[in-house]
């Protein structure tokens, strides 16, 4: 099993529970949960605790829903902890530097992480990383050599610069499914993500953990009628429920009984959502980066204190 710790990290007692055998994701799954973690660490709590956590990726990770429901799972299971997590997902983007013809109707190429990446890890300064890429690296096309190697790059471009920045741990998170299932032997790009996550799981590097969402999201899927993504991209609140899960799980963190609604249901929720979208689109504006036009940064103006206060309100929710 391929080492990911390094002796000096916070996070170095982690039992390594971020890999899920098909047989567990089923059980879970028969138990009305999609995906459950077995044990939780102390240890890692108090690590996350203390620290500023970045969650990096494409439009997935912007539409956020999976970041709120890690941060409520969070909070919820240490009511007394405050969780420091900077949502920052841009639509489109890769680690590769790639694009498709046509992208967006022609009107701009697919923006990449290392527009802006110098400059997030400067302004935010995480101690942790969570970053989740895949999906739009291989620009939907049939695997190759050269879309594999600068897939491949990027990604350890990305966790050496951020151990350069002073990231202590870094959580690399396998690529969602690709929602499709054909009923013949057509092209199926899904292939290509499972063949990313295959090469994520096999990294041996310290300081890094991966966590195989890719496995227990398809999974999951096999369990289900209907897709968790009716565009074979973007999962729906089920789908980031389950992603949710499956990192949760590979942070250390124990096991929740709790179901969706009763989770979108309880106040504490919707103000964990709103410090989420009071970040993303402050931060990202702070950091500026290059999508449809270049945004240079801005202010940050008084985000952090807004945020404070609706810190503040948590904890008195979560001591009712």
């Amino acid at each position: 099993m391929p080492h990911h710790r390094t002796t000096d990290s916070p996070f170095s007692k982690r039992k390594p529970w971020h890999r899920f055998t098909l047989a567990v994701t089923t059980f879970v799954l028969l138990i009305s949960v999609f995906s459950q973690p077995i044990f939780a660490d102390q240890a890692d709590i108090d690590a996350l605790a203390k620290s500023r956590i970045a969650v990096i990726g494409d439009s997935i990770t912007q539409a956020g829903h999976y970041v709120s429901f890690l941060s409520y799972q969070l909070h919820t299971q240490s009511p007394g902890r405050s969780f420091d997590i900077y949502p920052l997902g841009l639509s489109s983007e890769t680690v590769s530097g790639l694009s498709e013809d046509g992208h967006a109707g022609g009107k701009f190429p697919r923006p990449c992480l290392f527009e802006r990446f110098e400059r997030l890890l400067t302004k935010v300064k995480p101690d942790v990383l969570i970053a989740c890429y895949g999906m739009n690296d291989g620009i939907y096309q049939p695997l190759s050599d050269a879309r594999f190697a600068a897939f491949q790059n990027g990604i350890r471009s990305m966790i050496d610069q951020a151990k350069q920045a002073g990231v202590k741990e870094i959580y690399l998170v396998t690529p969602p499914i690709y929602d499709y299932q054909p009923a013949d032997d057509s092209f199926n790009y899904d292939t290509v993500l499972s063949a990313y996550a295959r090469w994520e799981m096999e990294l041996d590097l310290p300081g890094v953990t991966v966590i195989d969402l890719h496995t227990a999201m398809r999974a999951a899927r096999k369990e289900r009628d209907r897709p968790f993504a009716k565009d074979k991209v973007h999962p729906n609140e089920e789908g980031h429920w389950l992603m949710s899960q499956t990192i949760a799980s590979g942070l250390g963190v124990s096991e929740t009984t709790k179901t969706l609604a009763e989770v979108k249901a309880d106040p504490v929720y919707a103000s964990i959502d709103a410090i989420r979208n009071l970040r993303w689109k402050a931060w990202m504006n702070h950091i500026g980066y290059t999508r449809e036009k270049t945004y240079p940064p801005q202010p940050l103006g008084d985000t952090e204190a807004l945020a404070a206060k609706q810190q503040e309100m948590l904890l008195k929710l979560l001591q009712q």
